[in-house]
């Protein structure tokens, strides 16, 4: 599968929650910034939709990114609850990451508007 760099023009943040301890040695969990990278996106149509409608996520967006070591990360990740992106401000849930034909060239992640 060829890459379209001319459809992959909305800029994302790729964000992990992780621990960070603060002045006196607390530990605090924070989003912190992992990776930023270039997508295309879209929402969902027709049976996948309605699917989504049935469980309250009608705000699920399909984010194609290039592959890259981050992804792999988030996605051999077992919790992907502590995964998230960014978009126009707003944050996205992360609810499945999916190696395109597993090529590792190209990412397709689902993700609900939180």
């Amino acid at each position: 599968m060829r890459v379209n760099p001319g459809k992959l023009r909305y800029a994302v943040e790729l964000q992990e929650y992780t621990a960070q301890q603060d002045a006196i040695g607390n530990q605090t969990l924070v989003w912190h910034t992992a990776e930023k990278a270039f997508a295309a996106i879209n929402s969902l149509y027709g049976q996948e939709y309605w699917a989504a409608a049935a469980q309250g996520q009608q705000n699920t967006l399909v984010f194609v990114l290039r592959w890259s070591p981050v992804l792999a990360r988030a996605a051999a990740s077992a919790d992907l609850t502590r995964w998230q992106l960014l978009f126009e401000g707003r944050s996205y849930a992360i609810q499945s990451v999916d190696d395109m034909e597993f090529r590792h060239r190209l990412c397709k992640i689902r993700a609900v508007q939180k």
